[in-house]
C-alpha cells in the first residue's frame, strides 16, 4: 500500500475484510486495493475474498459513508487530490529516476509486456517503455 500511494495519480488502500473494502471504495473512492494474504486468509478464505469484492464493488465509488458525511468527504478526497497532483512527479520522470536495469528487469517479463501494451492509455508511456525494451 505504502510502496503504490508513492506514485502518482494512486490511491491504494489496506483491505482486510469487506467492511474496509466498502468503506474504501465510498470514502476514499481509490484505484487500487492492498490485500493481506498471509493475514485472516485460512479456512473459509475464498468467502472473505469474494465477500471483499463484492462490497469493494458494490456500488459507484466515492458515494460517500454515512450518507450525511458525503460533502465533506468529497471535499476532503478533492484536497488530498489535489495536493498528490502538486507533490508528485509524472510517472516518467519517476521511472527515469530509478536504476534503469532494476526498471529494465521488472518490464521484461512477458506478461507484462501482455497486459500494459493492451491495457496502455498513454501514448507517451507507452513510447517511453518501449524505447527501454528497444
Amino acid at each position: 500500500m505504502l510502496a503504490c500511494n508513492s506514485f502518482p495519480g494512486v490511491i491504494c488502500g489496506l483491505v482486510v475484510d469487506p467492511s474496509d473494502a466498502y468503506l474504501f471504495s465510498q470514502i476514499n473512492n481509490g484505484n487500487a486495493v492492498s490485500l493481506p494474504y498471509a493475514k485472516g486468509f485460512g479456512w473459509g478464505a475464498e468467502l472473505n475474498l469474494e465477500n471483499l469484492f463484492t462490497q469493494l464493488f458494490k456500488e459507484e465509488g466515492g458515494c460517500g459513508y454515512p450518507s450525511d458525511r458525503v460533502v465533506p468527504q468529497q471535499r476532503n478526497k478533492k484536497i488530498l487530490d489535489a495536493v498528490k497532483e502538486v507533490t508528485y512527479n509524472d510517472l516518467i520522470s519517476i521511472l527515469k529516476g530509478l536504476d534503469q536495469e532494476l526498471v529494465k528487469g521488472a518490464i521484461s517479463g512477458p506478461k507484462f509486456q501482455e497486459y500494459f501494451f493492451a491495457n496502455s492509455k498513454d501514448a507517451e508511456l507507452t513510447s517511453f517503455i518501449k524505447s527501454l525494451l528497444a
